[in-house]
């Protein structure tokens, strides 16, 4: 094994995990920590290495606060990538709890700042058969889907949780709002709410149409009926763009006309048309036409689509909402991972931070990814396998070198003897 394998060269070394790092730059990273105020007092544990601690607990499958302070303290793999520190096991849990998690939400913030700057032209869409990637490919490419998903709460945390709110009048931010560009896989808008915040106060956030018309317009947004809100709606057609949604079953809609369905109602993703017609929605007084859909899901359940493509072919208008499911991907993994039995920390603080620091992880495989089909399970099978293939070529050659030198060194001792 005088080579390392070429499937795993592209992580075959600490700068190439510097790279997966310095998508955030160096700099910045240390400007945020000193702006946080991260390594005031520090005596050991320091922000660059606890930061890089955090991404490889997030590569690799440490799951509780003793995997974490035994990999940092003696895993060769956390050492070579600078996240080896001597730590105590209750220095580390202080940490998580009294460090600034704002930190890291920063760095995450400047991660998905520069998601928003990968050229288009690099962003992958998520797999599909060939027939249905044809037809909607070119929408999907100007497409971002949103959604929102409550976090569980470990019982100590949520206890906290519920007096925090009761004293203070300020809720956790348990409710994680996320927005993926392209139909690529990527994050490129995060925000943390409480959980008893409607969905709807977050949409134009989410859709940030003043971005949108920097970018020429034409955006399709993909969302479930919680971002509900009908001259919202109207300002998403008004701007030059589009969206798709599910219809809310308190939204009144007042028919127009009936449009003609095709002769195969059966889509190849499972879904049946049933009916589609223009409506007007709301007793407002607006001129603004939308597009109701009907449809029975893949399970038989009824659907009710609602969009302002009026002329896109309605089987297209079904593909893009079965689209919007790519985000449920992430939301299943984010719930996976933070839904351990065994958290690193039972802290609201260090909660926060296994919480931002999970994203950051995320974030930074979709920029160090940039090419092909991304899929978040094969990316980290793929970087564990390279990591840890690259401890064994280190070993394999620090073992050679031992060997060479202590040839090299009985041939001089037989020499001088002689």
């Amino acid at each position: 094994m005088s080579k390392l394998n070429p499937e795993a060269r592209d992580f075959a070394s600490p700068r190439n995990f510097a790279r997966l790092l310095n998508w955030v730059p160096t700099k910045k990273r240390q400007h945020i920590a000193a702006e946080h105020g991260y390594d005031f007092n520090a005596r050991q544990l320091r922000f660059e290495p606890h930061l890089s601690a955090w991404v490889l607990f997030g590569l690799t499958d440490d799951e509780t606060l003793r995997d974490m302070h035994a990999a940092v303290n003696h895993d060769p793999l956390y050492r070579l990538n600078g996240a080896g520190i001597d730590v105590s096991l209750g220095g580390l849990s202080h940490a998580h709890a009294t460090r600034p998690y704002e930190a890291l939400q920063d760095v995450l913030m400047e991660a998905l700042a520069r998601i928003e700057q990968v050229p288009k032209s690099k962003r992958i869409l998520r797999e599909l058969a060939p027939a249905t990637l044809e037809q909607v490919a070119e929408l999907l490419s100007r497409s971002a889907m949103f959604d929102s998903t409550t976090l569980r709460l470990p019982t100590k945390i949520k206890e906290w949780a519920e007096q925090r709110a009761e004293e203070d009048e300020e809720e956790l931010p348990l409710k994680v709002h996320l927005r993926l560009r392209g139909g690529y896989g990527g994050m490129d808008r995060l925000i943390l709410t409480a959980e008893h915040e409607h969905d709807a106060r977050r949409y134009k956030e989410l859709l940030d149409l003043e971005q949108a018309q920097e970018e020429g317009g034409g955006f399709i947004y993909l969302h479930d009926c919680g971002y509900r809100d009908l001259e919202v709606y109207d300002e998403v057609v008004d701007s030059g763009n589009h969206f798709v949604s599910r219809l809310h079953g308190k939204t009144t809609a007042y028919h127009v006309k009936d449009l003609t369905l095709p002769e195969k109602r059966k889509l190849s993703n499972g879904y049946t048309l049933i009916h589609d017609r223009i409506v007007t929605l709301g007793k407002r007084d607006s001129q603004h036409q939308y597009r109701l859909t009907d449809i029975l899901d893949s399970k038989g359940k009824p659907i009710t689509i609602v969009t302002s493509l009026l002329d896109l072919p309605v089987e297209h208008v079904c593909l893009l909402y079965f689209y919007r499911w790519t985000i449920e991907i992430l939301f299943r993994w984010l719930k996976h991972t933070l839904g351990r039995i065994h958290l690193v920390s039972h802290h609201p603080n260090g909660f926060m931070m296994q919480i931002v620091a999970t994203l950051l992880v995320y974030a930074l495989l979709v920029l160090y990814h940039q090419g092909g089909p991304f899929s978040l399970k094969q990316a980290l099978r793929e970087l564990r396998f390279q990591m840890h293939e690259r401890l064994y070529q280190l070993g394999y050659e620090q073992g050679r070198h031992d060997a060479l030198a202590k040839a090299t060194l009985a041939a001089a001792t037989t020499e001088g003897s002689s």
